[in-house]
């Protein structure tokens, strides 16, 4: 049978290979649809956008078509776990069921794979940042005679945050290539050569940006010629594409170059003292300029006052210095080598923050020169830094990657590219995730969630709550639904919008002393979730991450609160500068801009509670803007079909015919 001719709806139906394989399958229309939407587009050579609701099965949807094709496939995936989940269930699920066999690999970024050679260098050393970190490299050194893949997500007690992740694997900065001594069994290699052979390969969207990135510049390719693209999880590609698009140094990258500059000078060149010197003395003014910064975690627009930019300048000499000293050197060992092109590389970064700048009407510092460059990195640019506890990144990005994007993927302008998500259109449009990355001709699908919304929930504004900007806000939301948390003994989730905010509601929940408070911070995403589950009234408080990802079905939740419409912080730097260059063209950033972001977000926070056909439950949003503004109909409209309530009795009613069912409530 030709590929055209096959039957897509056939194997999703009453009668096909997925019914007979599982009992319980249920043909669904709306999977049927995406298949053969995805089937046609791949058939037909063409780019298709699919906003497919929860529930609709766009998993199987699209690894359906792509399999039976039979051509090369990258999907790519927002998160890791998302990625591991495909290759290691989905797909042998889906591989059985068709009864096929293609070759498939997985491949993930560099930092995700165990290098021997780093490893022997922090054994030698013995230099760690805290216990901490000499306790998981003991755990890497055992785990390393067993694994097979040198993937550190098979090593479940090593965490993600570990502190001795950044000493056990390489980066594209220090790895020696064919010239290290463990080249022949380098993890990395291996699975990037199963990945160019692989009919099917499963990547993340930072691995996948890389990859065309490089393929742009020339320096080389991670994944093989590709005939399908599938993107999950797409919304998330445009924001990761403003990362690879876009230069940084960060304290991190200078403080692992100081520290294996002077690991080569006590045990290869230990005739260049001024290696080890300079190498400190950067060190040191590193922590220096991280002190000039703000305390807290911020994003903010390059604008240094006096003490920040003269000890950027301080920084900047000593990052010279070193450069002098290592070039001298660069030719004696492959680290020396490896080391000054980094150096260059930091250069070039930090010039343009010492170039001259101009500032827009908003004050934003935004590259003069760039455009002059050409090439792949032309354009506006906003220079910006962001700064964590103890770190700092310095960043030079864009305005737009749409442009960018689309040169990156010429070299696939025959393949198909389907990209698809739960969260794409805004008052059913796509033109702000189309006009984000430029698609130009692209066919799009949206299809709604295959549960029964206007049964299974509803959603409730509380009334009498005051403006979202008021200071006593988020003590009357806590006020506002206290009631539904004591009604259905916790079981919730309440989202929030800023970190001040989620701090404010946690002090004021544990006062009430009713019910467990699981608090983001307190402990790893994984750890709560599972004591979510397990602990009885329990409610978990969270903001950022938890608003997506996140798959809690059953009677543990029932309740999602939102504080705010999830409208993107004032000091979002990149986001600022866009709004002003819309403005300056004339355009509305509010409703082009600001609008669609904050949609696409609380579409992903109510996506939280139905996760399956048996959920039940209410979403709160408790900002009076969503009923006394215009625009709050864009919102809505972009909602699930709930049932829409003010009235507290009503909730209360349909609360209580769900907790009956509830045994153990």
């Amino acid at each position: 049978m030709s590929e055209s001719n096959i039957d897509i709806r056939y194997y999703l139906g009453e009668s096909g290979p997925f019914a007979k394989h599982n009992p319980k399958f249920k043909p669904r229309e709306e999977q049927q649809a995406m298949a053969q939407a995805v089937h046609d587009a791949i058939v037909n050579g063409e780019n298709l956008l699919v906003e497919a609701g929860t529930g609709v099965g766009k998993t199987f949807a699209y690894l359906l078509p792509a399999l039976l094709s039979e051509k090369q496939v990258v999907i790519s995936t927002g998160t890791k776990n998302l990625q591991d989940q495909l290759f290691k269930r989905d797909l042998p699920a889906l591989l059985k069921i068709l009864e096929i066999s293609p070759q498939v690999a997985l491949l993930k970024g560099r930092n995700n794979y165990l290098c021997e050679y780093r490893l022997e260098s922090t054994l030698a050393s013995g230099r760690l940042p805290d216990p901490r970190a000499v306790k998981h490299l003991g755990l890497v050194n055992l785990w390393r005679e067993k694994t097979t893949s040198g993937d550190l997500g098979e090593l479940s007690p090593l965490p993600e945050d570990s502190p001795v992740i950044p000493f056990v694997t390489s980066t594209s900065d220090n790895c020696l290539g064919q010239d290290c001594p463990f080249f022949d069994k380098c993890f990395l290699a291996g699975a990037r050569e199963r990945a160019r052979k692989a009919q099917v390969l499963v990547v993340n969207h930072h691995l996948l940006l890389a990859d065309l990135v490089l393929k742009e510049d020339g320096f080389g390719e991670l994944l093989p010629d590709t005939d399908v693209f599938v993107i999950d999880e797409a919304h998330h590609l445009a924001k990761t594409a403003y990362q690879f698009y876009g230069e940084a140094v960060s304290s991190r990258q200078l403080n692992e170059l100081c520290r294996e500059l002077e690991l080569e000078y006590r045990t290869q060149v230990t005739d260049v003292k001024d290696l080890m010197l300079d190498a400190q003395r950067l060190a040191k003014q590193v922590k220096e300029f991280r002190l000039a910064l703000p305390e807290f975690d911020s994003r903010e627009d390059w604008n240094p006052n006096h003490l920040v930019e003269k000890e950027f300048n301080e920084l900047v000499i000593k990052i010279n210095k070193l450069y002098e000293v290592v070039k001298v050197n660069s030719t004696r060992t492959k680290v020396l080598e490896s080391c000054f092109e980094r150096l260059m590389a930091i250069r070039h970064t930090l010039n343009r923050f010492k170039s001259s700048s101009q500032t827009d009407d908003n004050n934003h510092q935004v590259n003069a020169k760039s455009d002059e460059e050409g090439g792949l990195f032309a354009g506006a640019r906003i220079n910006w830094f962001e700064t964590m506890k103890s770190g700092f990144r310095l960043n030079t990005t864009p305005l737009n990657v749409a442009n960018l994007f689309t040169q990156s993927r010429q070299r696939y302008a025959q393949s198909s590219w389907i990209m698809t998500s739960a969260t794409l259109s805004v008052d059913e449009s796509f033109k702000h995730y189309i006009d984000a990355l430029g698609w130009g001709e692209v066919k799009t699908l949206n299809l709604p969630s295959s549960f029964d919304y206007p049964n299974q929930s509803l959603l409730y504004v509380p009334r009498g709550l005051p403006s979202a900007r008021s200071p006593q806000h988020t003590d009357r939301v806590i006020e506002s639904i206290l009631p539904l948390l004591q009604m259905v003994q916790g079981r919730a989730f309440v989202l929030f919008t800023s970190h001040r905010a989620l701090k404010n509601g946690a002090e004021l929940l544990k006062a009430v002393n009713q019910f467990e408070c699981l608090v983001q911070g307190e402990a790893s995403k994984a750890e709560l979730l599972k004591r979510f589950i397990e602990t009885p009234n329990s409610v978990l408080l969270a903001t950022g991450s938890f608003w997506e990802g996140v798959d809690v079905s059953g009677d543990a939740l029932v309740l999602v609160v939102i504080d705010k419409l999830p409208f993107a912080p004032p000091d979002d730097p990149i986001l600022n500068a866009k709004m002003a260059e819309c403005k300056s063209q004339g355009g509305n950033p509010f409703f082009e801009l600001q609008i669609p972001e904050a949609v696409l977000s609380l579409k992903q926070g109510c996506g939280r509670l139905i996760r399956s056909v048996n959920d039940k439950g209410v979403v709160v949003i408790c900002d009076p803007r969503l009923v006394g503004k215009q625009y709050g109909e864009i919102f809505v409209n972009s909602l699930p079909d709930m049932r829409r309530t003010r009235e507290l009795r009503l909730v209360e009613a349909f609360l209580a015919d769900i907790i009956p069912a509830n045994s153990s409530i």
